[in-house]
């Protein structure tokens, strides 16, 4: 069974004590950093990703001719 997402936001926001209904939303400096931080965790997980794949193409045997 799944719960419901509504309940589930609606729990989350009780217990933080946040207003759904407020207007004040997020200012231009909170998306700015919030994106910086989300493109810095890319970049991070990018260079993780082409590492591994570097790492495993180097380690791939040279084919012998019979």
């Amino acid at each position: 069974m799944i719960p419901d997402p509504d309940f589930i936001f609606a729990y989350v926001c009780a217990r933080l004590g946040i207003d759904p209904h407020d207007e004040r939303g997020m200012t231009t400096t909170e998306v700015a950093v919030i994106t910086f931080l989300l493109v810095g965790m890319a970049i991070v997980v990018l260079g993780v990703i082409y590492n591994a794949a570097k790492g495993n193409a180097n380690n791939i045997p040279e084919p012998k001719q019979p």
